[in-house]
């Protein structure tokens, strides 16, 4: 079964303008995420899936620079860009994380592939981790049927396609450890007090030429409550509801 890590990056961002190529440590933040992205073991390959306007060029050629591949294609309609990625790449099975999230975890990334898989969903998610380093696992036929059903171009937030049309089966993979059970600690980087969280955990943990681990970084932030403040006033955006086509709304309903 073929598959692969696609990554969702833009350059678009207004809170934290270039939030994916801002430097931490003399790299751009994306490419501490594919360092700890190249650390999974089940993956046959990792894809930047960016837009085809000029603005995220910079992320194609990161792509060629770090030895990955780079899919281009519709700016906003995120689940048709991932879609057509699978498609090109003859993919049966993704990973999708998103380029906001430097700590994705390369062990769970594997731990939930072979949940998906070995269960027969057509979409899974893993839970309980801190928030931004979790990942989702898709079947390529079921994105496929996903963008026949949904109703908007604007699809950045897609899970609700999967898991609230009853169209789809789904799964919830949660830790096995309980000290990685901490969905309330945020490290995603949206603002500019997420990438200064961010930027602390590194100064304090990284070491050139290796990926410290998410048990060390958990273990950093109980260890050292006070940094946590820094983006403790920060709210997720919300997205766009999903809107399904008129024809599939009497069967959901």
């Amino acid at each position: 079964m073929k598959t692969a890590i696609l990554v969702t990056a833009r350059l678009k961002s207004t809170r934290l303008p270039l939030k994916a190529i801002k430097m931490i440590k003399d790299k751009p933040m994306i490419v501490h995420l594919l360092d700890r992205l190249k650390l999974s073991q089940q993956p046959e390959s990792i894809i930047i899936c960016t837009s085809d306007i000029r603005q995220d060029d910079p992320l194609e050629e990161i792509a060629k620079t770090q030895n990955v591949k780079c899919f281009r294609g519709h700016p906003d309609d995120v689940l048709q860009r991932l879609t057509d990625a699978a498609r090109q790449f003859g993919l049966e099975t993704i990973i999708n994380c998103t380029a906001d999230n430097p700590f994705v975890d390369p062990i769970y990334i594997d731990r939930l592939l072979n949940y998906h898989i070995s269960n027969n969903f057509d979409y899974s998610i893993s839970c309980g981790l801190p928030f931004g380093t979790f990942a989702y696992a898709l079947s390529y036929q079921a994105m496929v049927r996903a963008c026949n059903i949904k109703d908007e171009i604007d699809t950045e937030v897609w899970g609700g396609y999967f898991t609230d049309t009853g169209l789809f089966s789904h799964g919830e993979l949660y830790p096995e450890e309980s000290y990685l059970q901490w969905p309330e600690l945020r490290l995603t980087v949206d603002t500019p007090e997420d990438f200064e969280l961010i930027t602390k955990i590194f100064d304090a943990l990284y070491i050139s030429g290796s990926v410290f681990s998410l048990q060390s970084i958990i273990n950093f932030c109980r260890d050292n409550p006070e940094i946590l403040k820094i983006n403790s006033s920060i709210r997720q955006k919300k997205g766009i509801p999903i809107k399904v086509k008129a024809s599939y709304r009497e069967h959901i309903e």
